[in-house]
């Protein structure tokens, strides 16, 4: 493996933190559909900088996490590889760490849910009820509709992606460019048609497709460093400026942006990369983002996010505290929480989180059979 190769498997992996903390600012604030006016009063201000930041920038995080789910399906084929051997074989990964996984949460969703309710009804306090609401809708809201954890709606689409992932091999080998505009096409063409699988089918597309091709993409990123920054600086605040209006622009021009937003992240993660202390960090960090991703919906966001406006209130610069840091505080607890797991339940967290980090025993077992 040559260094560029290297430079592009650690990058991968020092990039999933910081996409997890994107997330967390994403699902942090609710879409609000008012649209931005053009005024600089402070309400307004901060409905463009809260919506420009966590529904326009912030998407770019799940558009990469299945463009690298593409990527590393067909990572490491060797001519003559392919066949039904090895593709039962990515299945079988698959079911252990994406299948059992999006059960294992939705199913722990379910209990905890009800096991709240029953406790605070038992000391006569109200609770909200919508939580109660999905409970009642039963297995296919859990699981496939909903999901119960909402955020699992990632897992489900890349488990029907992997099942669709052999289907890319021969068209991306024998049609390469003609198999590239179907998959950009399909990209663009969910700014009017709303399937829930063409967007995801065309980012894990694209992974598979510089995969199989491979293409380095740290290498191609750096190519387009300067035109995807610019078109990237000029798409995001223009995306924005077009939320709410009455004929869905803000949708096409973000999608627009994603892949040169794409980019443009990667760029700065590799600049990031030189700084050892950094590196670290985030390579350390790497085997807590399947649990923040899986665990902060479950009640952790929402009450976090009720603290913060039941103590600081409802003002403007309340609003502001609250988006800054109910991210970063909901991270914590995800972070406090994966780490005393780890501590007292290894096999179960590792399970939980689909083989993504054991411990250390087991690691060399668990990582070859699942990973």
């Amino acid at each position: 493996m040559g260094p560029l190769e290297n430079r592009q498997s650690e990058l991968i992996k020092t990039m999933r933190f910081p996409l997890i903390v994107l997330v967390l600012f994403e699902h942090s604030v609710r879409t609000y559909n008012a649209p931005i006016r053009l005024s600089m009063d402070s309400a307004n201000v901060f409905h463009f900088f809260s919506e420009m930041i966590s529904h326009f920038f912030c998407p770019i995080a799940v558009a990469w996490f299945f463009f690298f789910s593409g990527f590393l399906f067909f990572h490491n084929l060797e001519e003559g590889q392919f066949g039904k051997a090895w593709a039962l074989q990515k299945w079988n990964r698959r079911v252990h760490s994406v299948l059992i996984p999006h059960i294992f949460w939705n199913l722990l969703n379910v209990l905890i849910v009800l096991l709240v309710t029953w406790l605070f009804n038992l000391v006569g306090i109200t609770i909200n009820s919508d939580q109660m609401e999905g409970v009642n809708r039963g297995p296919l809201y859990w699981f496939i509709t909903g999901p119960i954890d909402y955020s699992l709606w990632y897992l489900r689409d890349l488990f029907i992606l992997s099942i669709l992932a052999p289907a890319f091999y021969y068209p991306v080998k024998k049609l390469p460019w003609i198999s590239l505009a179907v998959i950009l096409s399909l990209y663009l063409i969910s700014f009017k048609i709303d399937f829930f699988l063409f967007p995801s089918f065309s980012l894990f597309g694209m992974g598979a497709w510089m995969s199989i091709r491979k293409d380095n993409i740290v290498d191609f990123c750096r190519t387009l460093k300067y035109p995807a920054a610019a078109i990237a600086f000029f798409l995001l605040p223009v995306a924005t400026l077009f939320h709410g209006n009455d004929y869905n622009y803000d949708h096409f021009f973000r999608l627009l942006f994603i892949p040169s937003g794409m980019v443009t992240f990667l760029n700065i993660c590799d600049k990031l990369y030189e700084f050892s202390g950094y590196r670290k960090l985030m390579l350390k960090l790497t085997e807590t983002v399947f649990f923040i991703y899986a665990a902060h919906e479950i009640y952790i966001l929402g009450w976090t996010k009720g603290m913060f406006l039941r103590v600081l209130g409802q003002t403007l610069a309340a609003k502001w505290i609250a988006y800054l840091f109910v991210p970063i505080v909901t991270g914590a607890i995800c972070l406090a929480l994966f780490y005393l797991l780890k501590r007292i339940m290894p096999k179960t967290l590792a399970f939980a989180c689909g083989w993504r980090t054991v411990h250390k025993e087991s690691y060399s077992k668990y990582s070859q059979k699942y990973l």
